[in-house]
């Protein structure tokens, strides 16, 4: 609490003082001095009572009694300035801490809507970043398909007309807008190769999938930006020999079986030579690559690479041809631990016939002694691993030939 001295109008001396609140108040010093002077009768009387100044002259202790008021005047005085020094102390410290979390919270209430503008402001530009990616990414995708249907009409009748030629120019030129620089050569080497089949009129001018590969290699990378569509030297040969099967006739068949086996032959060998490891996938294709099937009705690889097996049919159909049932033959060419396993069966899974078969090719019915070779299976070879590759072909080839021939002499087609 604050005071303050006035003089009102009626010339009367106040003491305002202010609240807590701030609100003034009146104290009337007539109010003050009877306080005091009771004070001052009370403690003389009460000295008296008690016997403090008994002994001394009238004089000495009034001033004696005076001398105790103004000392706890002073005292009491003291008490009171000092404690409203530490209220006055503690009330700034308490507005100032007040004034402190509001300006705080003024802050974190200002920085809250800055923070909440920048996020909303972030989105909105990236929200307009992938709209405009894709927008991009459609109008290249756009662009490409259109390029690889007009390059598939100029092919397909193996004739480029001016209106054409000027087409494709306009078709380059979109693809230059969102295509780097050393895309758009790779393009124009492969895109040179077709046009200048078709117009040498070459006899392959239609096969033309190891191009069309690598402009689509360039497509997915310039959308994708990665090489996730690129496949290895070998897988890329092995692919379009696949889908060269699309563009050969009847007669033609043999041929284009030879160029597989030969394609397969010097690829994986090539790995072999460069001291790589060849995966059990790779291994089998290559031992189907160079094993002679002796005219087997079925020649397929199985559970993932891991089992080679040929068939031959004994069933004979009303037009006198071979046909697939329970007793075909089987010729399973498999790794079991570390052994290489040639094994005779049916697909009836019946000893006594896979003994008869064993018999005739073998001289003898050795059965499985294992989990793979069952008891039905005749075991014609086992070899270690690391028996040359060619040896094992040169088992295999001889075996076929004996169960083909027992199977001519007990099957024969009437």
């Amino acid at each position: 609490m604050d005071a303050l001295g006035i003089v009102d109008n009626n010339q009367n001396f106040y003491i305002m003082s202010t609240n807590n609140n701030g609100k003034a108040t009146k104290f009337n010093p007539i109010y003050g001095l009877t306080i005091i002077g009771v004070l001052f009768f009370a403690i003389i009387l009460s000295a008296s009572i008690m016997g403090v100044f008994k002994g001394y002259e009238p004089y000495q202790q009034l001033t004696a009694a005076m001398l105790s008021v103004a000392a706890t005047g002073v005292i009491t005085a003291m008490l009171l300035y000092f404690q409203r020094k530490q209220q006055e102390q503690l009330n700034r410290e308490q507005r100032e801490f007040q004034e402190k979390q509001e300006k705080n919270q003024n802050e974190f209430q200002v920085k809250l809507v800055q923070d909440q503008q920048k996020f909303e402001e972030e989105q909105k530009s990236k929200e307009k970043q992938r709209l405009q990616e894709t927008k991009i990414f459609e109008e290249k995708l756009r662009i490409y398909q259109d390029f690889l249907k007009k390059l598939c009409d100029v092919v397909k009748d193996q004739n480029i007309t001016q209106d054409e030629e000027i087409e494709m120019q306009f078709q380059v030129s979109y693809i230059a807008m969102h295509t780097k620089s050393e895309s758009i050569k790779t393009i124009s080497d492969n895109v040179k190769k077709i046009i200048l089949s078709i117009k040498k009129e070459e006899n392959e001018a239609n096969n033309m999938l190891g191009q069309l590969f690598e402009i689509a290699d360039v497509f997915h990378k310039e959308l994708y930006e990665d090489d996730c569509s690129s496949m290895s030297d070998s897988e890329r040969k092995e692919t379009i020999m696949n889908f060269k099967s699309i563009l050969i006739g009847k007669e033609d068949i043999q041929e284009y079986e030879d160029d597989e086996k030969k394609m397969i032959i010097q690829t994986l060998e090539k790995k072999i030579k460069s001291g790589e490891k060849l995966k059990e996938t790779e291994l089998f294709k290559l031992f189907k690559a160079k094993i002679d099937p002796c005219g087997s009705d079925s020649c397929a690889l199985f559970y993932r690479g891991k089992l080679l097996n040929y068939e031959y049919y004994t069933k004979i159909n009303e037009n006198k041809k071979y046909v697939n049932s329970k007793d075909t033959i089987a010729i399973d060419f498999l790794i079991e631990g570390n052994e290489y396993i040639i094994r005779v069966g049916t697909r009836r899974n019946d000893p006594e016939i896979t003994r008869k078969i064993a018999i005739a090719i073998d001289g003898e019915f050795i059965p499985g002694n294992t989990d793979v070779t069952a008891s039905h299976w005749h075991v014609h070879a086992r070899k270690v691993l690391l028996t040359n590759n060619d040896d094992m072909v040169h088992i295999m080839n001889e075996l076929l030939v004996k169960v083909k021939a027992f199977r001519d002499k007990e099957y024969p087609q009437k």
